[in-house]
């Protein structure tokens, strides 16, 4: 006599269980791939714009023209603030600055200096000059705000509170060494004469771009794979049961 067996009846469906903690672990592993996400693509940024350095290692902006028919221009008040021990925030983090003028006028010699707020503004208390209340690099749009008063008693090239300057027919170029305090830039004609006319590019070393470009990148593919094993890892062990 054959045995027929019996057929095996139909395969309970396996559920997988969830709980609020698995939620939670699953939006942090998404916040911690946005977090890294944004990380390397801000490091992608920053890489580039280290790659843009002109070849003494600035990043340039202008020339732009800056003009006025005062006897100065000037761009008060340039705080500069600064933590800890200048050799380390002001010259590794800050760079060097630069600023390249020429006059329009091939025949004038032009003035650039950089000194103290206080003592530049004395120098200039009285003489007409203009002041670059703010400006925008793209597009170039410059606020000017004019200052009136008679001519300056001596020529700028004169005084001793510079701390750094130049002068002369042809491109000028001013090199600072970024410090604490409170600065004013000044530019002028050499012989203090009103009607200043100038071609500006201003830039900067900015050394602290690429290292934090590239812990950047570091930080954000860190957090980005973080955040993917935890999602992978809470969605693979949730425990099981037969329904």
């Amino acid at each position: 006599m054959t045995t027929t067996e019996p057929l095996p009846g139909p395969v309970a469906p396996v559920r997988r269980s969830w709980s609020a903690w698995r939620t939670v672990l699953v939006i942090l592993g998404a916040v911690l791939i946005l977090l890294g996400g944004s990380l390397l693509i801000g490091g992608g940024i920053g890489l580039w714009a280290h790659a843009q350095r002109d070849s003494a290692g600035y990043h340039t902006a202008g020339p732009e023209r800056l003009t006025t028919d005062t006897f100065a221009l000037s761009a008060p008040s340039l705080d500069v603030g600064i933590t800890g021990p200048d050799a380390i925030y002001a010259n590794d983090l800050l760079g060097d600055v630069r600023i390249t003028i020429e006059s329009r006028n091939a025949e004038t010699p032009l003035f650039i200096g950089i000194g103290p707020a206080g003592d530049v503004a004395s120098y200039l208390n009285g003489v007409g000059h203009t002041e670059v209340a703010d400006f925008e690099a793209d597009p170039f749009k410059v606020t000017y705000v004019p200052r009136p008063g008679g001519e300056p008693a001596a020529d700028p090239g004169g005084q001793d509170f510079w701390v750094a300057s130049d002068a002369g027919t042809g491109p000028r170029t001013l090199s600072w060494d970024v410090a604490d305090g409170n600065w004013s830039v000044v530019v002028m004609n050499a012989d203090g004469s009103p009607g200043v006319d100038a071609d500006v590019s201003i830039g900067s070393t900015l050394p602290g771009v690429l290292p934090v470009s590239i812990g950047a990148l570091v930080a954000g593919g860190v957090l980005l794979l973080l955040g993917i094993v935890v999602i992978v890892v809470t969605v693979a062990t949730r425990r099981t049961s037969v329904q």
